[in-house]
């Protein structure tokens, strides 16, 4: 699933949906096209959909979001190495955290130090954190196009 040792960014998918719709999107999905050309792997994560059997509802609207984003960085010139869906549980959510940092770890053969969490998730980045994993919150939305800007920048700068 990619070469191993080369840096990777864990990107929340949701923060990218988000960033869609920004005046500033181009300049973010070249940034994160860069960084994949330059030899950085680039993963999304979301949470697990309620069912994984086709429908009409929200599991198709997820893959469709999932293939405009991957379909963004491609016109870019990047690649996408995929989305990693975490497992929902009440229970065992922060254990369901760790675990899904642990094994994209493992798949790409890189180690914490070597890869990045950006989330607006405080528990995913609090568990990415306990892993000695780079974490950087993701920028409010409030005001979306300076927050892309941002986000932009912020990629820009793992370069």
């Amino acid at each position: 699933m990619g070469r191993p040792g080369y840096p990777l960014l864990i990107l929340s998918r949701d923060v990218l949906l988000s960033a869609e719709d920004s005046k500033a999107s181009a300049s973010l999905f070249r940034a994160l096209a860069n960084l994949t050309r330059k030899g950085h792997h680039l993963l999304l994560t979301a949470p697990e959909p309620d069912k994984w059997f086709p429908t009409r509802g929200n599991v198709d609207n997820v893959l469709t979001a999932q293939s405009r984003l991957q379909a963004a960085i491609q016109e870019c010139g990047g690649d996408l190495d995929g989305v990693y869906y975490v497992p929902r549980s009440l229970f065992t959510q922060d254990r369901n955290r760790r675990g899904a940092l642990e094994d994209i770890m493992r798949r790409f053969s890189v180690k914490p130090a070597n890869t990045m969490l950006i989330s607006n998730s405080a528990p995913f980045l609090k568990a990415a954190e306990s892993l000695g994993i780079r974490t950087q919150e993701a920028p409010e939305t409030t005001e979306l196009d300076r927050a892309v800007e941002k986000l932009a920048a912020l990629v820009a700068e793992l370069d």
